[in-house]
């Protein structure tokens, strides 16, 4: 084992952030977190939670950290979505950033409290975001795309959905997430026939709403281990 310091050698070193894209569906819209940054730069801009490497930490852990610290929240589900190394991206220097997104369930869309160095923090629909500090902007459109093609591969939607939803709830969040629309009696001809929900007996439930369900996490792997060939 190599003396401490011994192989340190004069590069320069730039500073490390992990920035963390949140999402939340309320039963109406996939919906974003942002925070108010209380500091300057971009002081009173929107931004995603994050914040510097700490010297002791993993990226995710400086991800999953500053949310707690920021927003009061811990997520469902975290994935690393890529590395933001733009040399101008970051007033304060060459800042180099880890990006995340998550995913919280929706009971957590009225637990998130700004704390820390965050003003604020509040909700956005996931189509109507304001204009983002640094290069959040192009951090989202990436988390964007790994939630899309996490729909394919994890039970992510379901994590979204929560315990009991109904066949409109996921037709709402899939436009969110796809950014189309589908045929309501097509979309819910198909899904049921995936076998991926079972139904919710619910004898005093009006006829006049929608049929409840829960996620079958086990039917979800067997189709998944069926259509992936292993």
């Amino acid at each position: 084992m190599g003396e401490k310091g011994k192989y340190c050698y004069d590069y320069w070193r730039p500073a490390v952030t992990a920035d963390n894209v949140v999402f939340c569906f309320d039963g109406n819209h996939l919906n974003v977190l942002l925070i108010k940054r209380g500091r300057e730069p971009y002081k009173d801009c929107w931004a995603f939670p994050g914040g510097f490497l700490e010297e002791n930490e993993t990226l995710e852990e400086a991800a999953r950290r500053e949310l707690k610290e920021e927003t009061g929240l811990e997520p469902l589900y975290m994935e690393e979505i890529g590395a933001f190394s733009g040399v101008d991206r970051d007033p304060r220097g060459r800042v180099i950033s880890g990006g995340f997104y998550s995913v919280v369930s929706p009971a957590d869309k009225e637990r998130a409290i700004a704390g820390d160095d965050a003003a604020q923090a509040c909700w956005f629909p996931v189509n109507e975001l304001p204009a983002l500090a640094f290069d959040h902007a192009e951090v989202f459109r990436k988390a964007l795309i790994h939630l899309r093609i996490g729909f394919h591969l994890i039970p992510v939607a379901f994590l979204l959905l929560g315990d009991i939803f109904t066949i409109p709830d996921i037709q709402r969040l899939y436009t969110d997430v796809f950014n189309r629309t589908f045929d309501r009696r097509n979309f819910q001809k198909r899904f049921l026939k995936l076998g991926l929900v079972d139904p919710v007996e619910e004898p005093e439930r009006s006829k006049r709403l929608p049929k409840r369900y829960r996620f079958n996490e086990e039917a979800y792997y067997q189709l998944r281990k069926k259509v992936m060939k292993f």
